[in-house]
């Protein structure tokens, strides 16, 4: 065997030394096997902070690779069979659960039993042999990256909110024989065809202003995600960081429609995204990106193999299992007096007070702002562009996962994905988001209740300083 060292990059969480997770990823090596057989191994050590297993949920590191051509990158696929445990640290962590996904594209790594703190693994997996002979050993780079997820569990939830006030910001209901509303709405299964419309027991939506209203009428089909089935979200929204190592991971010309960062404010505008001596450099990389287009979101979510989520996967992110409240956050209260998770004036998320993140429990959500699953953000950051069911191209959406590869031109490849930037239709807005500095705040700035969705049906706003992406992926294991 011949094993050869190849450069690295890290793609970290959304994550402050002082108060958040630290994902990172070093250490790789890939080993040629050599012999009849041919192949390679792909070593790698992953570690981060304040890692968690309870009875409820857990979070994980998604890991992928890629390695460099004359044209970006190429994804490096993984044998689904084949990984090994070498070692961890401390040694009384728990041994780690590794899901490598059907694809190929990636794995989870996470605690497997009940923990709580900071773990560090070496993980070594095999890399597709057919499709690892692409690889010259002598010139080419592998980049390892690494996002941390929180796993959703299976488990039905429930649509809209108690105080009618939410129906005027287009919240969810269940229609009576008249379009009116008749309480909340359950999804209790993954495969349920949901009717649009305003027939007795129908989910409904209404909106006052056209623009906003989308096309309440249809079916939800059954191939719709719907967040019963369990799923992983990105504990943090997209970072200015993560998005600066995708820009150097695609082609040339893929930049030009990718890079988000042309406009006159952009860096007044909490932008710190830069092109330098070639290469593209976030000047705080652990910011959340904003200045994100839904084409731009939907590249990178190719790119690192996940897809976009749906607002119906928002609702049960925030909301979890229990009885909606009125008015409620996604940290299941209505109180917005003890968030001490901020927008500082230097631009950063910040937790104030002397909190820090390994303080979170489930009884003081409310102070870190974090959703019934420990998800971070979900409100009161940039915006959450989600998959509506509110337009027939939401709808038509049937999850189908990145599989590493963009366009020439920074495209998605994904049929199913609702494409379009300028009010075509397919996706909206959910969770509220930051915008100036001293701005009163309201109901949509910075926190938004987890049922209100004036703009869930809105497909316009292709940039903006407030917008932002986060991905998902179906569980599979």
């Amino acid at each position: 065997m011949k094993t050869f060292l190849l450069s690295l990059m890290v793609i970290g969480s959304a994550s402050f030394a002082v108060n958040a997770t630290d994902l990172i990823v070093e250490n790789v090596v890939v080993t040629n096997l050599g012999g009849t057989t041919g192949g390679y191994y792909l070593t790698f050590t992953v570690h981060w902070k304040n890692a968690w297993r309870n009875k409820k949920n857990h979070d994980a590191a998604w890991i992928f690779a890629k390695y460099a051509t004359q044209f970006g990158s190429r994804h490096a696929n993984l044998l689904t069979n084949d990984w090994k445990l070498l070692a961890k640290h401390p040694q009384n962590i728990p041994d780690p659960g590794v899901d490598i996904v059907a694809e190929g594209t990636g794995l989870f790594v996470y605690p497997k039993i009940e923990y709580r703190g900071d773990v560090s693994y070496r993980i070594r997996v095999s890399m597709d042999t057919e499709k690892a002979q692409r690889i010259n050993r002598s010139t080419t780079r592998i980049n390892v990256h690494g996002i941390e997820m929180v796993y959703i569990p299976e488990g039905s939830f429930t649509l809209g909110d108690p105080d009618t006030t939410a129906l005027h910001f287009n919240s969810f209901y269940k229609s009576n024989d008249n379009g009116d509303p008749d309480g909340l709405m359950q999804i209790s299964s993954e495969n349920q065809e949901i009717k649009l419309g305003k027939e007795k027991g129908d989910l409904c939506f209404r909106s006052n202003i056209a623009i906003y209203n989308g096309i309440p009428e249809g079916t939800v089909p059954a191939t719709f995600p719907k967040g019963v089935a369990p799923f992983y979200i990105m504990k943090y929204e997209i970072t200015q960081g993560q998005y600066a190592a995708f820009l150097n991971g695609i082609g040339k010309n893929a930049t030009y429609f990718r890079a988000n960062f042309g406009g006159k404010d952009y860096y007044q505008g909490r932008g710190s995204i830069k092109l330098k001596e070639g290469k593209y450099i976030a000047l705080s990389p652990k910011r959340p990106l904003n200045f994100v287009s839904w084409e731009d979101g939907l590249a990178y979510a190719d790119w690192v193999g996940l897809r976009p989520m749906t607002e119906l996967e928002f609702t049960k992110a925030c909301r979890g299992p229990g009885k909606p409240q009125s008015h409620e956050y996604p940290w299941n209260t209505s109180d917005k007096s003890k968030i001490a998770r901020i927008v500082d004036l230097d631009d950063d998320i910040k937790m104030i007070n002397g909190w820090t993140e390994n303080q979170l429990t489930d009884n003081n959500r409310a102070v870190f702002g974090a959703s019934y699953y420990w998800v971070m953000d979900l409100a009161g950051s940039v915006w959450e562009k989600t998959i509506t069911i509110g337009h027939p191209k939401g709808r038509a959406f049937r999850g189908s996962h990145g599989d590493g590869q963009i366009t020439s031109n920074g495209d998605a490849t994904n049929e199913d994905w609702p494409r379009g930037n300028n009010e075509e239709g397919g996706y909206g807005y959910r969770g509220g988001g930051y915008y100036e500095h001293h701005k009163p705040e309201g109901e949509f700035n910075p926190h938004s209740p987890i049922a209100y969705r004036r703009f869930g049906s809105w497909a316009g706003g292709p940039r903006s300083i407030a917008y932002g992406f986060r991905c998902v992926r179906t569980a599979t294991k």
